[in-house]
């Protein structure tokens, strides 16, 4: 396994994943909010109360966390987009992530957000963590979407 670190997420991390970012992801964000991937990851970086950039072999290769669609909120929105690397990490990643989604509900009561239907290794990824996948679609832009959500009794 090559060596990786997991900081704060910074914005100087986002042109390292944006040019690199997953195919799945890319389709993701350009689907949902019409956003490139660099518009994206900032985006949700700047609406995290919480964020995370996990560097692989001295590059940043994945970004998550949980932003506050509003202040007064209790509910958070979990997100996560990753360049090709986090196959390389994906099993000690599968293992941390369970932790850190803890922490997000720590958070936020409620942590919902939307996941691409195509998007089958984010779909694996939810489940695993724990979150409820609604099987009727919504339609963004004209793709398939599902709501996704986890409360805080899980």
């Amino acid at each position: 396994m090559k060596p990786r670190r997991i900081g704060q997420a910074l914005p100087e991390h986002i042109p390292a994943v944006a040019a690199n970012m997953r195919a799945a992801d890319r389709r993701e964000v350009w689907a949902y909010r019409r956003h490139t991937p660099e518009e994206a990851l900032r985006f949700s970086l700047s609406r995290s109360l919480f964020a995370r950039t996990v560097v692989i072999a001295g590059r940043p290769a994945l970004m998550y966390g949980v932003g506050a669609p509003t202040l007064l909120g209790s509910t958070g929105s979990p997100w996560l987009l990753a360049t090709d690397a986090v196959y390389e990490v994906l099993f000690s990643f599968l293992k941390y992530s369970r932790e850190v989604v803890r922490h997000m509900q720590s958070l936020f009561p409620r942590l919902e957000n939307r996941v691409h239907a195509d998007n089958a290794l984010s779909l694996r990824w939810l489940q695993w963590c724990g979150f409820s996948i609604d099987p009727t679609p919504e339609v963004y832009n004209g793709e398939n979407f599902y709501l996704f959500w986890r409360n805080a009794d899980v």
